[in-house]
């Protein structure tokens, strides 16, 4: 049993992705977007506490052939999340005509991407952090040279990426828990590529590839809900 199982295991990770031209028709594109403002999340409620509005772009990326994420390490001299994991993005200056804008503004000023380069494909739903909300920008960067690209060094420390079969593979994909009031959230954090992918990242992560790909990426986003103990 124990045989057959594994080699159950081996035929799932070598199950290979859709073609390069399935995955980027303008019909994937589109369930894509809609999939992803469909797509739940349990998250905290908009406060005074995170009214702040900010925009990360999701950047979907060829390298050396493969269909990639781009992350950044962000500075580790930064004051906000120095040290951690995230796509390009940030806070919403007065002068942004959108968040759509600002997710194009801070990937140009943190990675050298000209915005004009971007082929943007929409919005996910907002999420609601602890001290701002924060709107997902799907964009489509074409072929990328991560050692040619001008980075900022104020902000960012590194550019990394990873291959979108890195995270169907089940041994990438660890969870973690967090506590929000009474519910306890478990959520993926995908580890074994150059750096440990976790928190708002993973869950932005998790959402893309489930809309992306929903019949390669199996991952889980779980909710616990609190035991009452019986009187």
């Amino acid at each position: 049993m124990a045989g057959k199982r594994s080699l159950a295991s081996q035929a799932m990770l070598t199950v290979p992705l859709p073609p390069l031209e399935s995955l980027m028709s303008s019909e994937n594109i589109e369930r894509t977007i809609n999939r992803m403002k469909e797509m739940k999340v349990a998250q905290r409620p908009p406060s005074h506490e995170n009214a702040k509005k900010a925009a990360i772009l999701i950047p979907l990326c060829l390298i050396k052939d493969e269909l990639s994420l781009l992350y950044t390490l962000r500075n580790a001299d930064l004051k906000r999340h120095k040290g951690q994991v995230s796509f390009p993005g940030g806070m919403q200056d007065p002068e942004d005509g959108s968040l759509r804008i600002t997710a194009l503004r801070e990937t140009e000023e943190e990675i050298g991407v000209d915005r004009k380069d971007v082929q943007v494909w929409g919005e996910g739903i907002t999420y609601i952090g602890k001290e701002f909300t924060v709107l997902p920008v799907v964009g489509y960067l074409g072929r990328i040279e991560i050692d040619k690209m001008k980075v900022n060094p104020d902000e960012v420390a590194e550019v990394f990426a990873v291959p979108l079969k890195h995270f169907v593979n089940p041994a990438n994909c660890e969870h973690t828990q967090f506590r929000y009031k009474d519910h306890c959230y478990v959520i993926p954090a995908y580890v074994n590529s150059k750096h440990r992918i976790w928190g708002i990242t993973a869950i932005i992560t998790h959402v893309f590839l489930s809309a992306f790909i929903p019949d390669h990426y199996k991952h889980k986003f779980y909710l616990i809900q609190p035991v009452k103990a019986a009187l």
